[in-house]
């Protein structure tokens, strides 16, 4: 970017942060709009205290960026304001906020609860739509359509009668002789004109000045019926400026003075001054209006003049949003930005609020706040001087469309010193903006944008002073593209983290989006890119969501975090969380990433901490789930027993690589873990229902991560802690095909079968199991093979060896009519059984033959069983709670492939659970926050 950083000093403020800000100087060449830079005090103000919760660094809009630059000049403060008893507010009202009669009335509502606490001044725009109206009244007159004009003018006092009349009050006759005058007055200037048949800029202010000098008698009359006392003030009576109709700038120091001498009398008697926002007074006494965003303006000025303590700027929106809502629906209101942020985002098209109204607040470290008064207990946007990074360095993306890219291209430029300054200005006399500069590093190219409206002139320009460089060869072709947007992805974090300008490129190709030209400053406060009008939306929500800006921001970095949620906090669960908080300092000295476990959910409801919840809170919440009070009962719980709530109130927040695990029983899991993969979250399962349901079922779960790129690991869900997911996952990838897989497939089957070896009771050997926590919660799913059924769909499938509902040949450990609910119950049972199973395994011993619950599986087909074998085969050898699976493969057919180890056990699942985690956690340790 052809734009040399100036370091400049700050002022002074109780706000931590940097002493100096670099701001870009404009490109060599460029003619800047007078500054005005002498009015800005160099003398420190008094710090200023901010509630909790900028510069165009791209383009060479000198007149703001230098002014958010420069310290101010000493501005008039009589003494009288050095030793004030209260706190100075400016609070501006927007077009919509006092659009009628209600809302005024809101309006006075906020001023007269504030002016309890705080000296108040008031700054207002006009009703709705009455400067456009007051417009095309002016113009009407100017084309001799009197009669248009005047039914305007009619419209406008009708609108304002109405208003009057829905306020009410005894002092209604007193404004609307007010509201009569200024249409009276505003009707013999539109005589005027259109007698004259002209409209110049002097005319034109006059006129649009009347829509705030009717809503400030509007609402002072509001304010006024609330029994506080408040006065209307015409700031075309003091503020002033400079003679550029249209586009006034207050004269330096003067200004100052006029206001603080206008207001303070107001202030000093408890008084609420309603000022016009938007219009000055001309050196000749005219009336001036200070352009786009001149309300805001207005509010800074007198904010900075009366060393005031905080601007409210009220308006219809609840703060600065990450992205503009309708081109991006989740965008978010923005906690905090820094002047500079702020500037930024409003010169790529941020439309609440307008890079010049920064200026007179930065320089004294004046915050401002954005608030909706549609909602004022809303928090909205504080923006002041600190540098608050957040859960992530870009805080928005905003873009302005109707640009054109200009390219001069030649190879004869290349070293060639002075061609910048030559490009820069031809256009600077031709009185042309640039928004946007790019230059390849060859220097053989300088790309730039410029309004589209003006891309003809640009064109004409550029050709006219490089004409004699375009006959020689040494300037090949001046290009002219239109129809172009320019984006921006904005934060001063960006200058603290690595890979910003890669994630952003990185998301428009996954869009395939085209990006045309590339520009970032030194500072890194913003990436900007020309794209396509046509791509534009789409380009903003692809960096938008790329960045998760549709979350809310945790206030923390998250830069080096892995978040889990915690769905089911049985025995697995607990142990799980245990094991994470003794292996948190291995996963951050292998992967780099500190793990916080950010919720937790059983079946009563959930506990949810957006920075983790700490190790205390989880160690408590495991002791009383042990001694059986649910999660509901805990401090701080959200009671609501649906898994969905806990997954939609976790991903609200900017977590990151965020892994769901789900160590519950739950039948139907396989809709949240759809809803996990449509918040761009990983799933661990070690719940087998999910994934041994319907063949349809199956195949949705996995059209559904592949669709958001996201893993789905379930190792637990087969071999507890055996490595049989990860061994099938090898095979495949590697080109082997499975014919078959056979072995014992239930931890808990095989510890009662090698009990059952020794002499015990059956009845006996089933309540160890359950005390040792080897079962599932209901008892009969392991007794009757449906643990291990399930097992077996799962294998099958993720072996290649099942391809649809393949019905199971299953026979249970026991008859079907011994199971009952109730663990007492069906020991009882069970009992009646000890004899007739004693005697089948004393049969099998006298033949050397053992008992064992066996699986098969084939292409196709399903066998599951107690079977007898050898006592001295692989199966008949196992001990304990050992599983084994045998793997019969091309590669492995003469000697199968045995995978053997403990596979029951509160333990080894959650270990398994935990490897799981452990293997996303290596996939995603390379990729940034906020992509996951």
């Amino acid at each position: 970017m052809v734009a040399a950083p100036v370091t400049v000093g700050r002022h002074r403020s109780r706000h931590e942060g940097p002493r100096h800000v670099a701001i870009p100087s404009p490109p060599a060449g460029q003619r800047a709009p007078p500054s005005g830079l002498e009015r800005w005090p160099r003398d420190p103000g008094p710090a200023r205290e901010t509630a909790p919760s900028t510069s165009a660094e791209n383009a060479p809009d000198a007149d703001c960026a230098a002014k958010l630059a420069s310290p101010p000049e000493p501005a008039f403060s009589p003494t009288r304001l050095e030793s004030r008893p209260m706190r100075t507010e400016v609070h501006k009202f927007g077009g919509t906020s006092v659009g009628d009669g209600d809302r005024i009335g809101r309006c006075a509502d906020l001023l007269v609860a504030a002016a309890g606490a705080a000296r108040i001044v008031a700054v207002a725009s006009a009703m709705g739509s009455t400067t456009d109206d007051l417009l095309q009244a002016a113009e009407a007159a100017s084309q001799g359509d009197l009669d248009r004009a005047v039914d305007a003018t009619q419209a406008i006092r009708t609108r304002h009668e109405d208003a009057l009349r829905d306020l009410g009050g005894v002092e209604a006759i007193g404004t609307s002789e007010a509201v009569r005058v200024l249409c009276a007055g505003l009707e013999m200037r539109l005589r005027g004109i259109a007698a004259l048949g002209e409209l110049s800029p002097r005319a034109r202010d006059g006129i649009v000045a009347v829509g705030e000098k009717l809503s400030i008698r509007l609402l002072a009359h509001a304010v006024r019926q609330r029994g506080s006392d408040a006065e209307a003030l015409d700031a075309d009576s003091f503020l002033e400026t400079d003679s550029n109709f249209g586009s006034a700038t207050p004269l330096p120091g003067v200004a100052d003075r006029e206001i603080v001498h206008a207001l303070s009398p107001h202030l000093e008697s408890g008084r609420i001054p309603v000022v016009t926002g938007f219009c000055g007074q001309g050196p000749d006494g005219g009336t001036t209006t200070l352009g786009r965003g001149g309300s805001d303006y207005s509010a800074t000025l007198l904010a900075a003049a009366l060393d005031a303590d905080e601007v409210v700027i009220w308006t219809d929106v609840d703060g600065v949003y990450t992205a503009d809502p309708g081109i991006v629906p989740e965008a978010r209101p923005i906690p905090h930005l820094n002047y500079r942020e702020a500037g930024e985002l409003s010169y790529y098209g941020a439309r609440v609020l307008h890079q010049r109204t920064i200026i007179p607040v930065a320089g004294k470290g004046i915050p401002v706040r954005i608030r909706s008064t549609l909602d004022p207990k809303t928090a909205g946007t504080v923006i002041d001087g600190r540098f608050t990074r957040g859960s992530h360095p870009v805080k928005a993306v905003s873009a302005i469309v109707g640009q054109a890219l200009v390219s001069i291209e030649g190879k004869g430029m290349a070293g060639v010193p002075g061609i910048a300054k030559r490009v820069f200005g031809a256009l600077a006399l031709a009185d042309i903006s640039v928004t946007m500069i790019s230059q390849s590093s060859s220097e053989s190219s300088i790309c730039l944008a410029v309004p589209e409206t003006q891309a003809t002139e640009a064109e004409v320009a550029l050709k006219r002073a490089f004409r004699s460089d375009l006959s020689s060869g040494d300037v090949e072709e001046i290009i002219v593209q239109r129809h172009i947007a320019l984006l921006a992805a904005v934060g001063l974090g960006m200058a603290h983290t690595t890979g910003v300008a890669a994630r952003v490129c990185g998301a428009l190709a996954e869009r395939r989006t085209n990006i045309l030209a590339v520009a970032q400053g030194s500072s890194e406060l913003n990436i900007s890119l020309a794209v396509e009008r046509r791509d534009a939306d789409d380009a903003v929500r692809a960096i938008h969501h790329a960045f998760g800006l549709h979350r809310l921001d945790t206030g923390e970095d998250t830069t080096r975090r892995l978040d889990l949620l915690v769905f089911g906090f049985g025995a697995i669960g607990r142990e799980l969380v245990r094991l994470v908080l003794e292996r948190s300092g291995h996963v951050r000295n292998r992967f780099g990433l500190e793990v916080r476990i950010v919720a937790v959910c059983d079946r009563s409801g959930y506990l949810l901490a957006p920075r983790g919840l700490s190790p205390d809170a989880l160690q408590a919440a495991a002791v009383a789930k042990t001694d059986g009070h649910p999660l509901a009962s805990r401090p701080g719980a959200v009671a609501d027993a649906s898994p969905s709530s806990m997954l939609a109130a976790a991903t609200r927040f900017r977590l990151a690589r965020p892994i769901l695990i789900d160590t519950s029983d739950a039948a139907d899991a396989d809709q949240l873990f759809v809803e996990a993969f449509g918040h761009r979250v990983d799933v661990v399962t070690a719940n087998k229902k999910p994934l041994a349901g319907p063949i349809a079922v199956w195949r949705d779960l996995g059209r559904a991560a592949s669709a958001a790129g996201r893993r789905l690991k379930a190792e637990a869900t087969v071999g507890a802690g055996l490595p049989v997911v990860d061994t099938v996952e090898t095979l495949r990838a590697t080109g082997d095909v499975i014919r078959s897989v056979e072995g014992c497939l239930s931890g808990t089957l095989a510890f009662v079968c090698g009990e059952l070896e020794v002499g015990r009771p059956l009845s006996e050997v089933v309540r160890e199991a359950i005390d040792r926590g080897y079962t599932e919660p209901d008892p009969t799913i392991d007794l009757l093979g449906v643990d291990v059924v399930r097992k077996a769909l799962i294998l099958g499938r993720m072996s290649g060896l099942l391809d649809g509902d393949a019905p199971a040949q299953s026979d249970g450990l026991v008859p079907r009519e011994l199971t009952c609910s109730g663990a007492d119950a069906l020991l009882a049972r069970l009992a009646t059984y000890d004899e007739t199973m004693a005697q089948r395994i004393t049969a099998a011993r006298a033949a050397g033959r053992v008992l064992r619950y066996v699986a098969r599986i084939e292409t196709g087909r399903i066998d599951v069983g107690p079977r007898e074998g050898d006592a001295d085969s692989n199966l008949g050898r196992l001990e304990g709670t050992d599983n084994m699976l045998i793997f019969t493969t091309d590669r492995y057919s003469a000697r199968p492939l045995v995978v053997t180890g403990p596979g029951a056990g509160i333990g080894v699942t959650a270990m398994a659970v935990l490897g799981d985690v452990l293997r996303i956690a290596a996939e995603r340790a390379g990729i940034p926050e906020g992509v996951a």
